[in-house]
């Protein structure tokens, strides 16, 4: 059992050797979620899949939930005052873990996640419904960038409606134990295709401006 962990947490690890610079506190999620799932499995014996399912993902999603933690309270903090960021952190931080542990079923922590793009998708829907670029800009506040937040906009739509769809596809085609793996290495998965969406829209623009 120790044996067969330590070898798909190598796995694991060997995915993100050519995959561009990421925080190594991005990975820490997916290595907590890769080793709990299997230990308790055995602990809470046959029968109890779906416990141990609920409770990894828990723990996992509680880790990931502390990594995003600091910069989401810089963010709030932007846009409100002290007190109302705190009420909001809370809300944010908690209500999901104790929304999906109050219900105690896998399928829920698998849809939580097409919850997130639908959440996400929408307000950037909105934002090119109303042409403004307010959420690209708060994703990329810098320069550079100021010329490319309309196009970003639109791809961000793109980008949270296909991680949606795939989400849902994944629900339907793998089992629950493979679902958590692909849940794993998912944000190494955004990470990488976002990058090449940003080069993408950066190069193309400049190209274009170039001929004009």
């Amino acid at each position: 059992m120790l044996r067969q962990t330590l070898e798909s947490l190598r796995l694991f690890l060997d995915l993100f050797r050519d995959v561009p610079p990421m925080p190594k506190k991005t990975f820490l999620p997916g290595m907590v979620l890769i080793v709990a799932y299997p230990l308790l499995s055995v602990l809470l014996g046959p029968g109890e899949d779906g416990q141990a399912f609920v409770t990894s993902f828990l723990l996992a999603l509680a880790v990931r939930i502390g990594v995003r933690f600091e910069g989401m309270v810089t963010k709030l903090l932007e846009q409100f005052n002290r007190r109302e960021t705190v009420v909001m952190a809370i809300l944010v931080a908690m209500g999901p873990l104790f929304l999906l542990a109050s219900v105690d079923d896998p399928l829920w922590c698998q849809r939580s996640q097409s919850a997130y793009y639908i959440i996400l998708g929408s307000m950037f829907v909105s934002d090119m419904l109303a042409n403004r670029h307010d959420m690209a800009a708060r994703f990329w506040p810098w320069p550079e960038m100021q010329p490319h937040l309309p196009v970003m906009t639109r791809v961000m739509v793109l980008f949270n409606l296909g991680f949606l769809l795939l989400n849902e596809t994944m629900i339907r085609v793998v089992e629950p134990s493979h679902w958590l793996l692909y849940w794993a290495v998912l944000p190494v998965l955004a990470h990488v295709i976002l990058s090449a969406l940003i080069l993408t829209v950066i190069n193309t623009e400049d190209d274009g401006t170039a001929y004009r």
